[in-house]
């Protein structure tokens, strides 16, 4: 059974609005990622980079995520500011995460290729800690 949409982000931008960033759902505009999250300002006044925030939410005990070729370009094209999130979700509709993945994917994907499904495991072998 596959999470997406609404649950799923929303329980991304509350995490990102916790860590004191501007978190705005994108998603319905298709350019490759659910949130853009906008931190504060650092010392001095620089504003940060932005981060694009691919939120994929899977039930928990699921062996695999899909991920679709063009989420991976995306993730490629945006090089630090691509994290994916995973949020998983248990029977009794318990959340677990986000858990943030920088740099989730090793390579692009060949011609042709869809999609590509990932071992779960080892990709939240990979999550990090996320901080302002």
């Amino acid at each position: 059974m596959r999470y997406r949409g609404k649950i799923t982000n929303c329980h991304g931008r509350r995490f990102e609005e916790s860590l004191g960033c501007r978190a705005v759902d994108v998603s319905p505009q298709k350019c490759g990622w659910d949130l853009t999250a906008y931190p504060p300002a650092a010392a001095g006044g620089r504003q940060p980079e932005p981060r694009h925030i691919e939120v994929k939410g899977r039930a928990k005990g699921a062996s695999t995520i899909t991920v679709p070729r063009n989420e991976m370009l995306y993730a490629f094209n945006q090089d630090n500011k691509f994290y994916l999130a995973i949020v998983l979700i248990g029977e009794a509709g318990e959340v677990d995460g986000p858990h943030y993945i920088r740099n989730p994917f090793d390579r692009e994907p060949a011609w042709g290729v869809a999609s590509i499904n990932y071992n779960l495991d080892d990709l939240l072998g990979k999550r990090i800690e996320m901080e302002i």
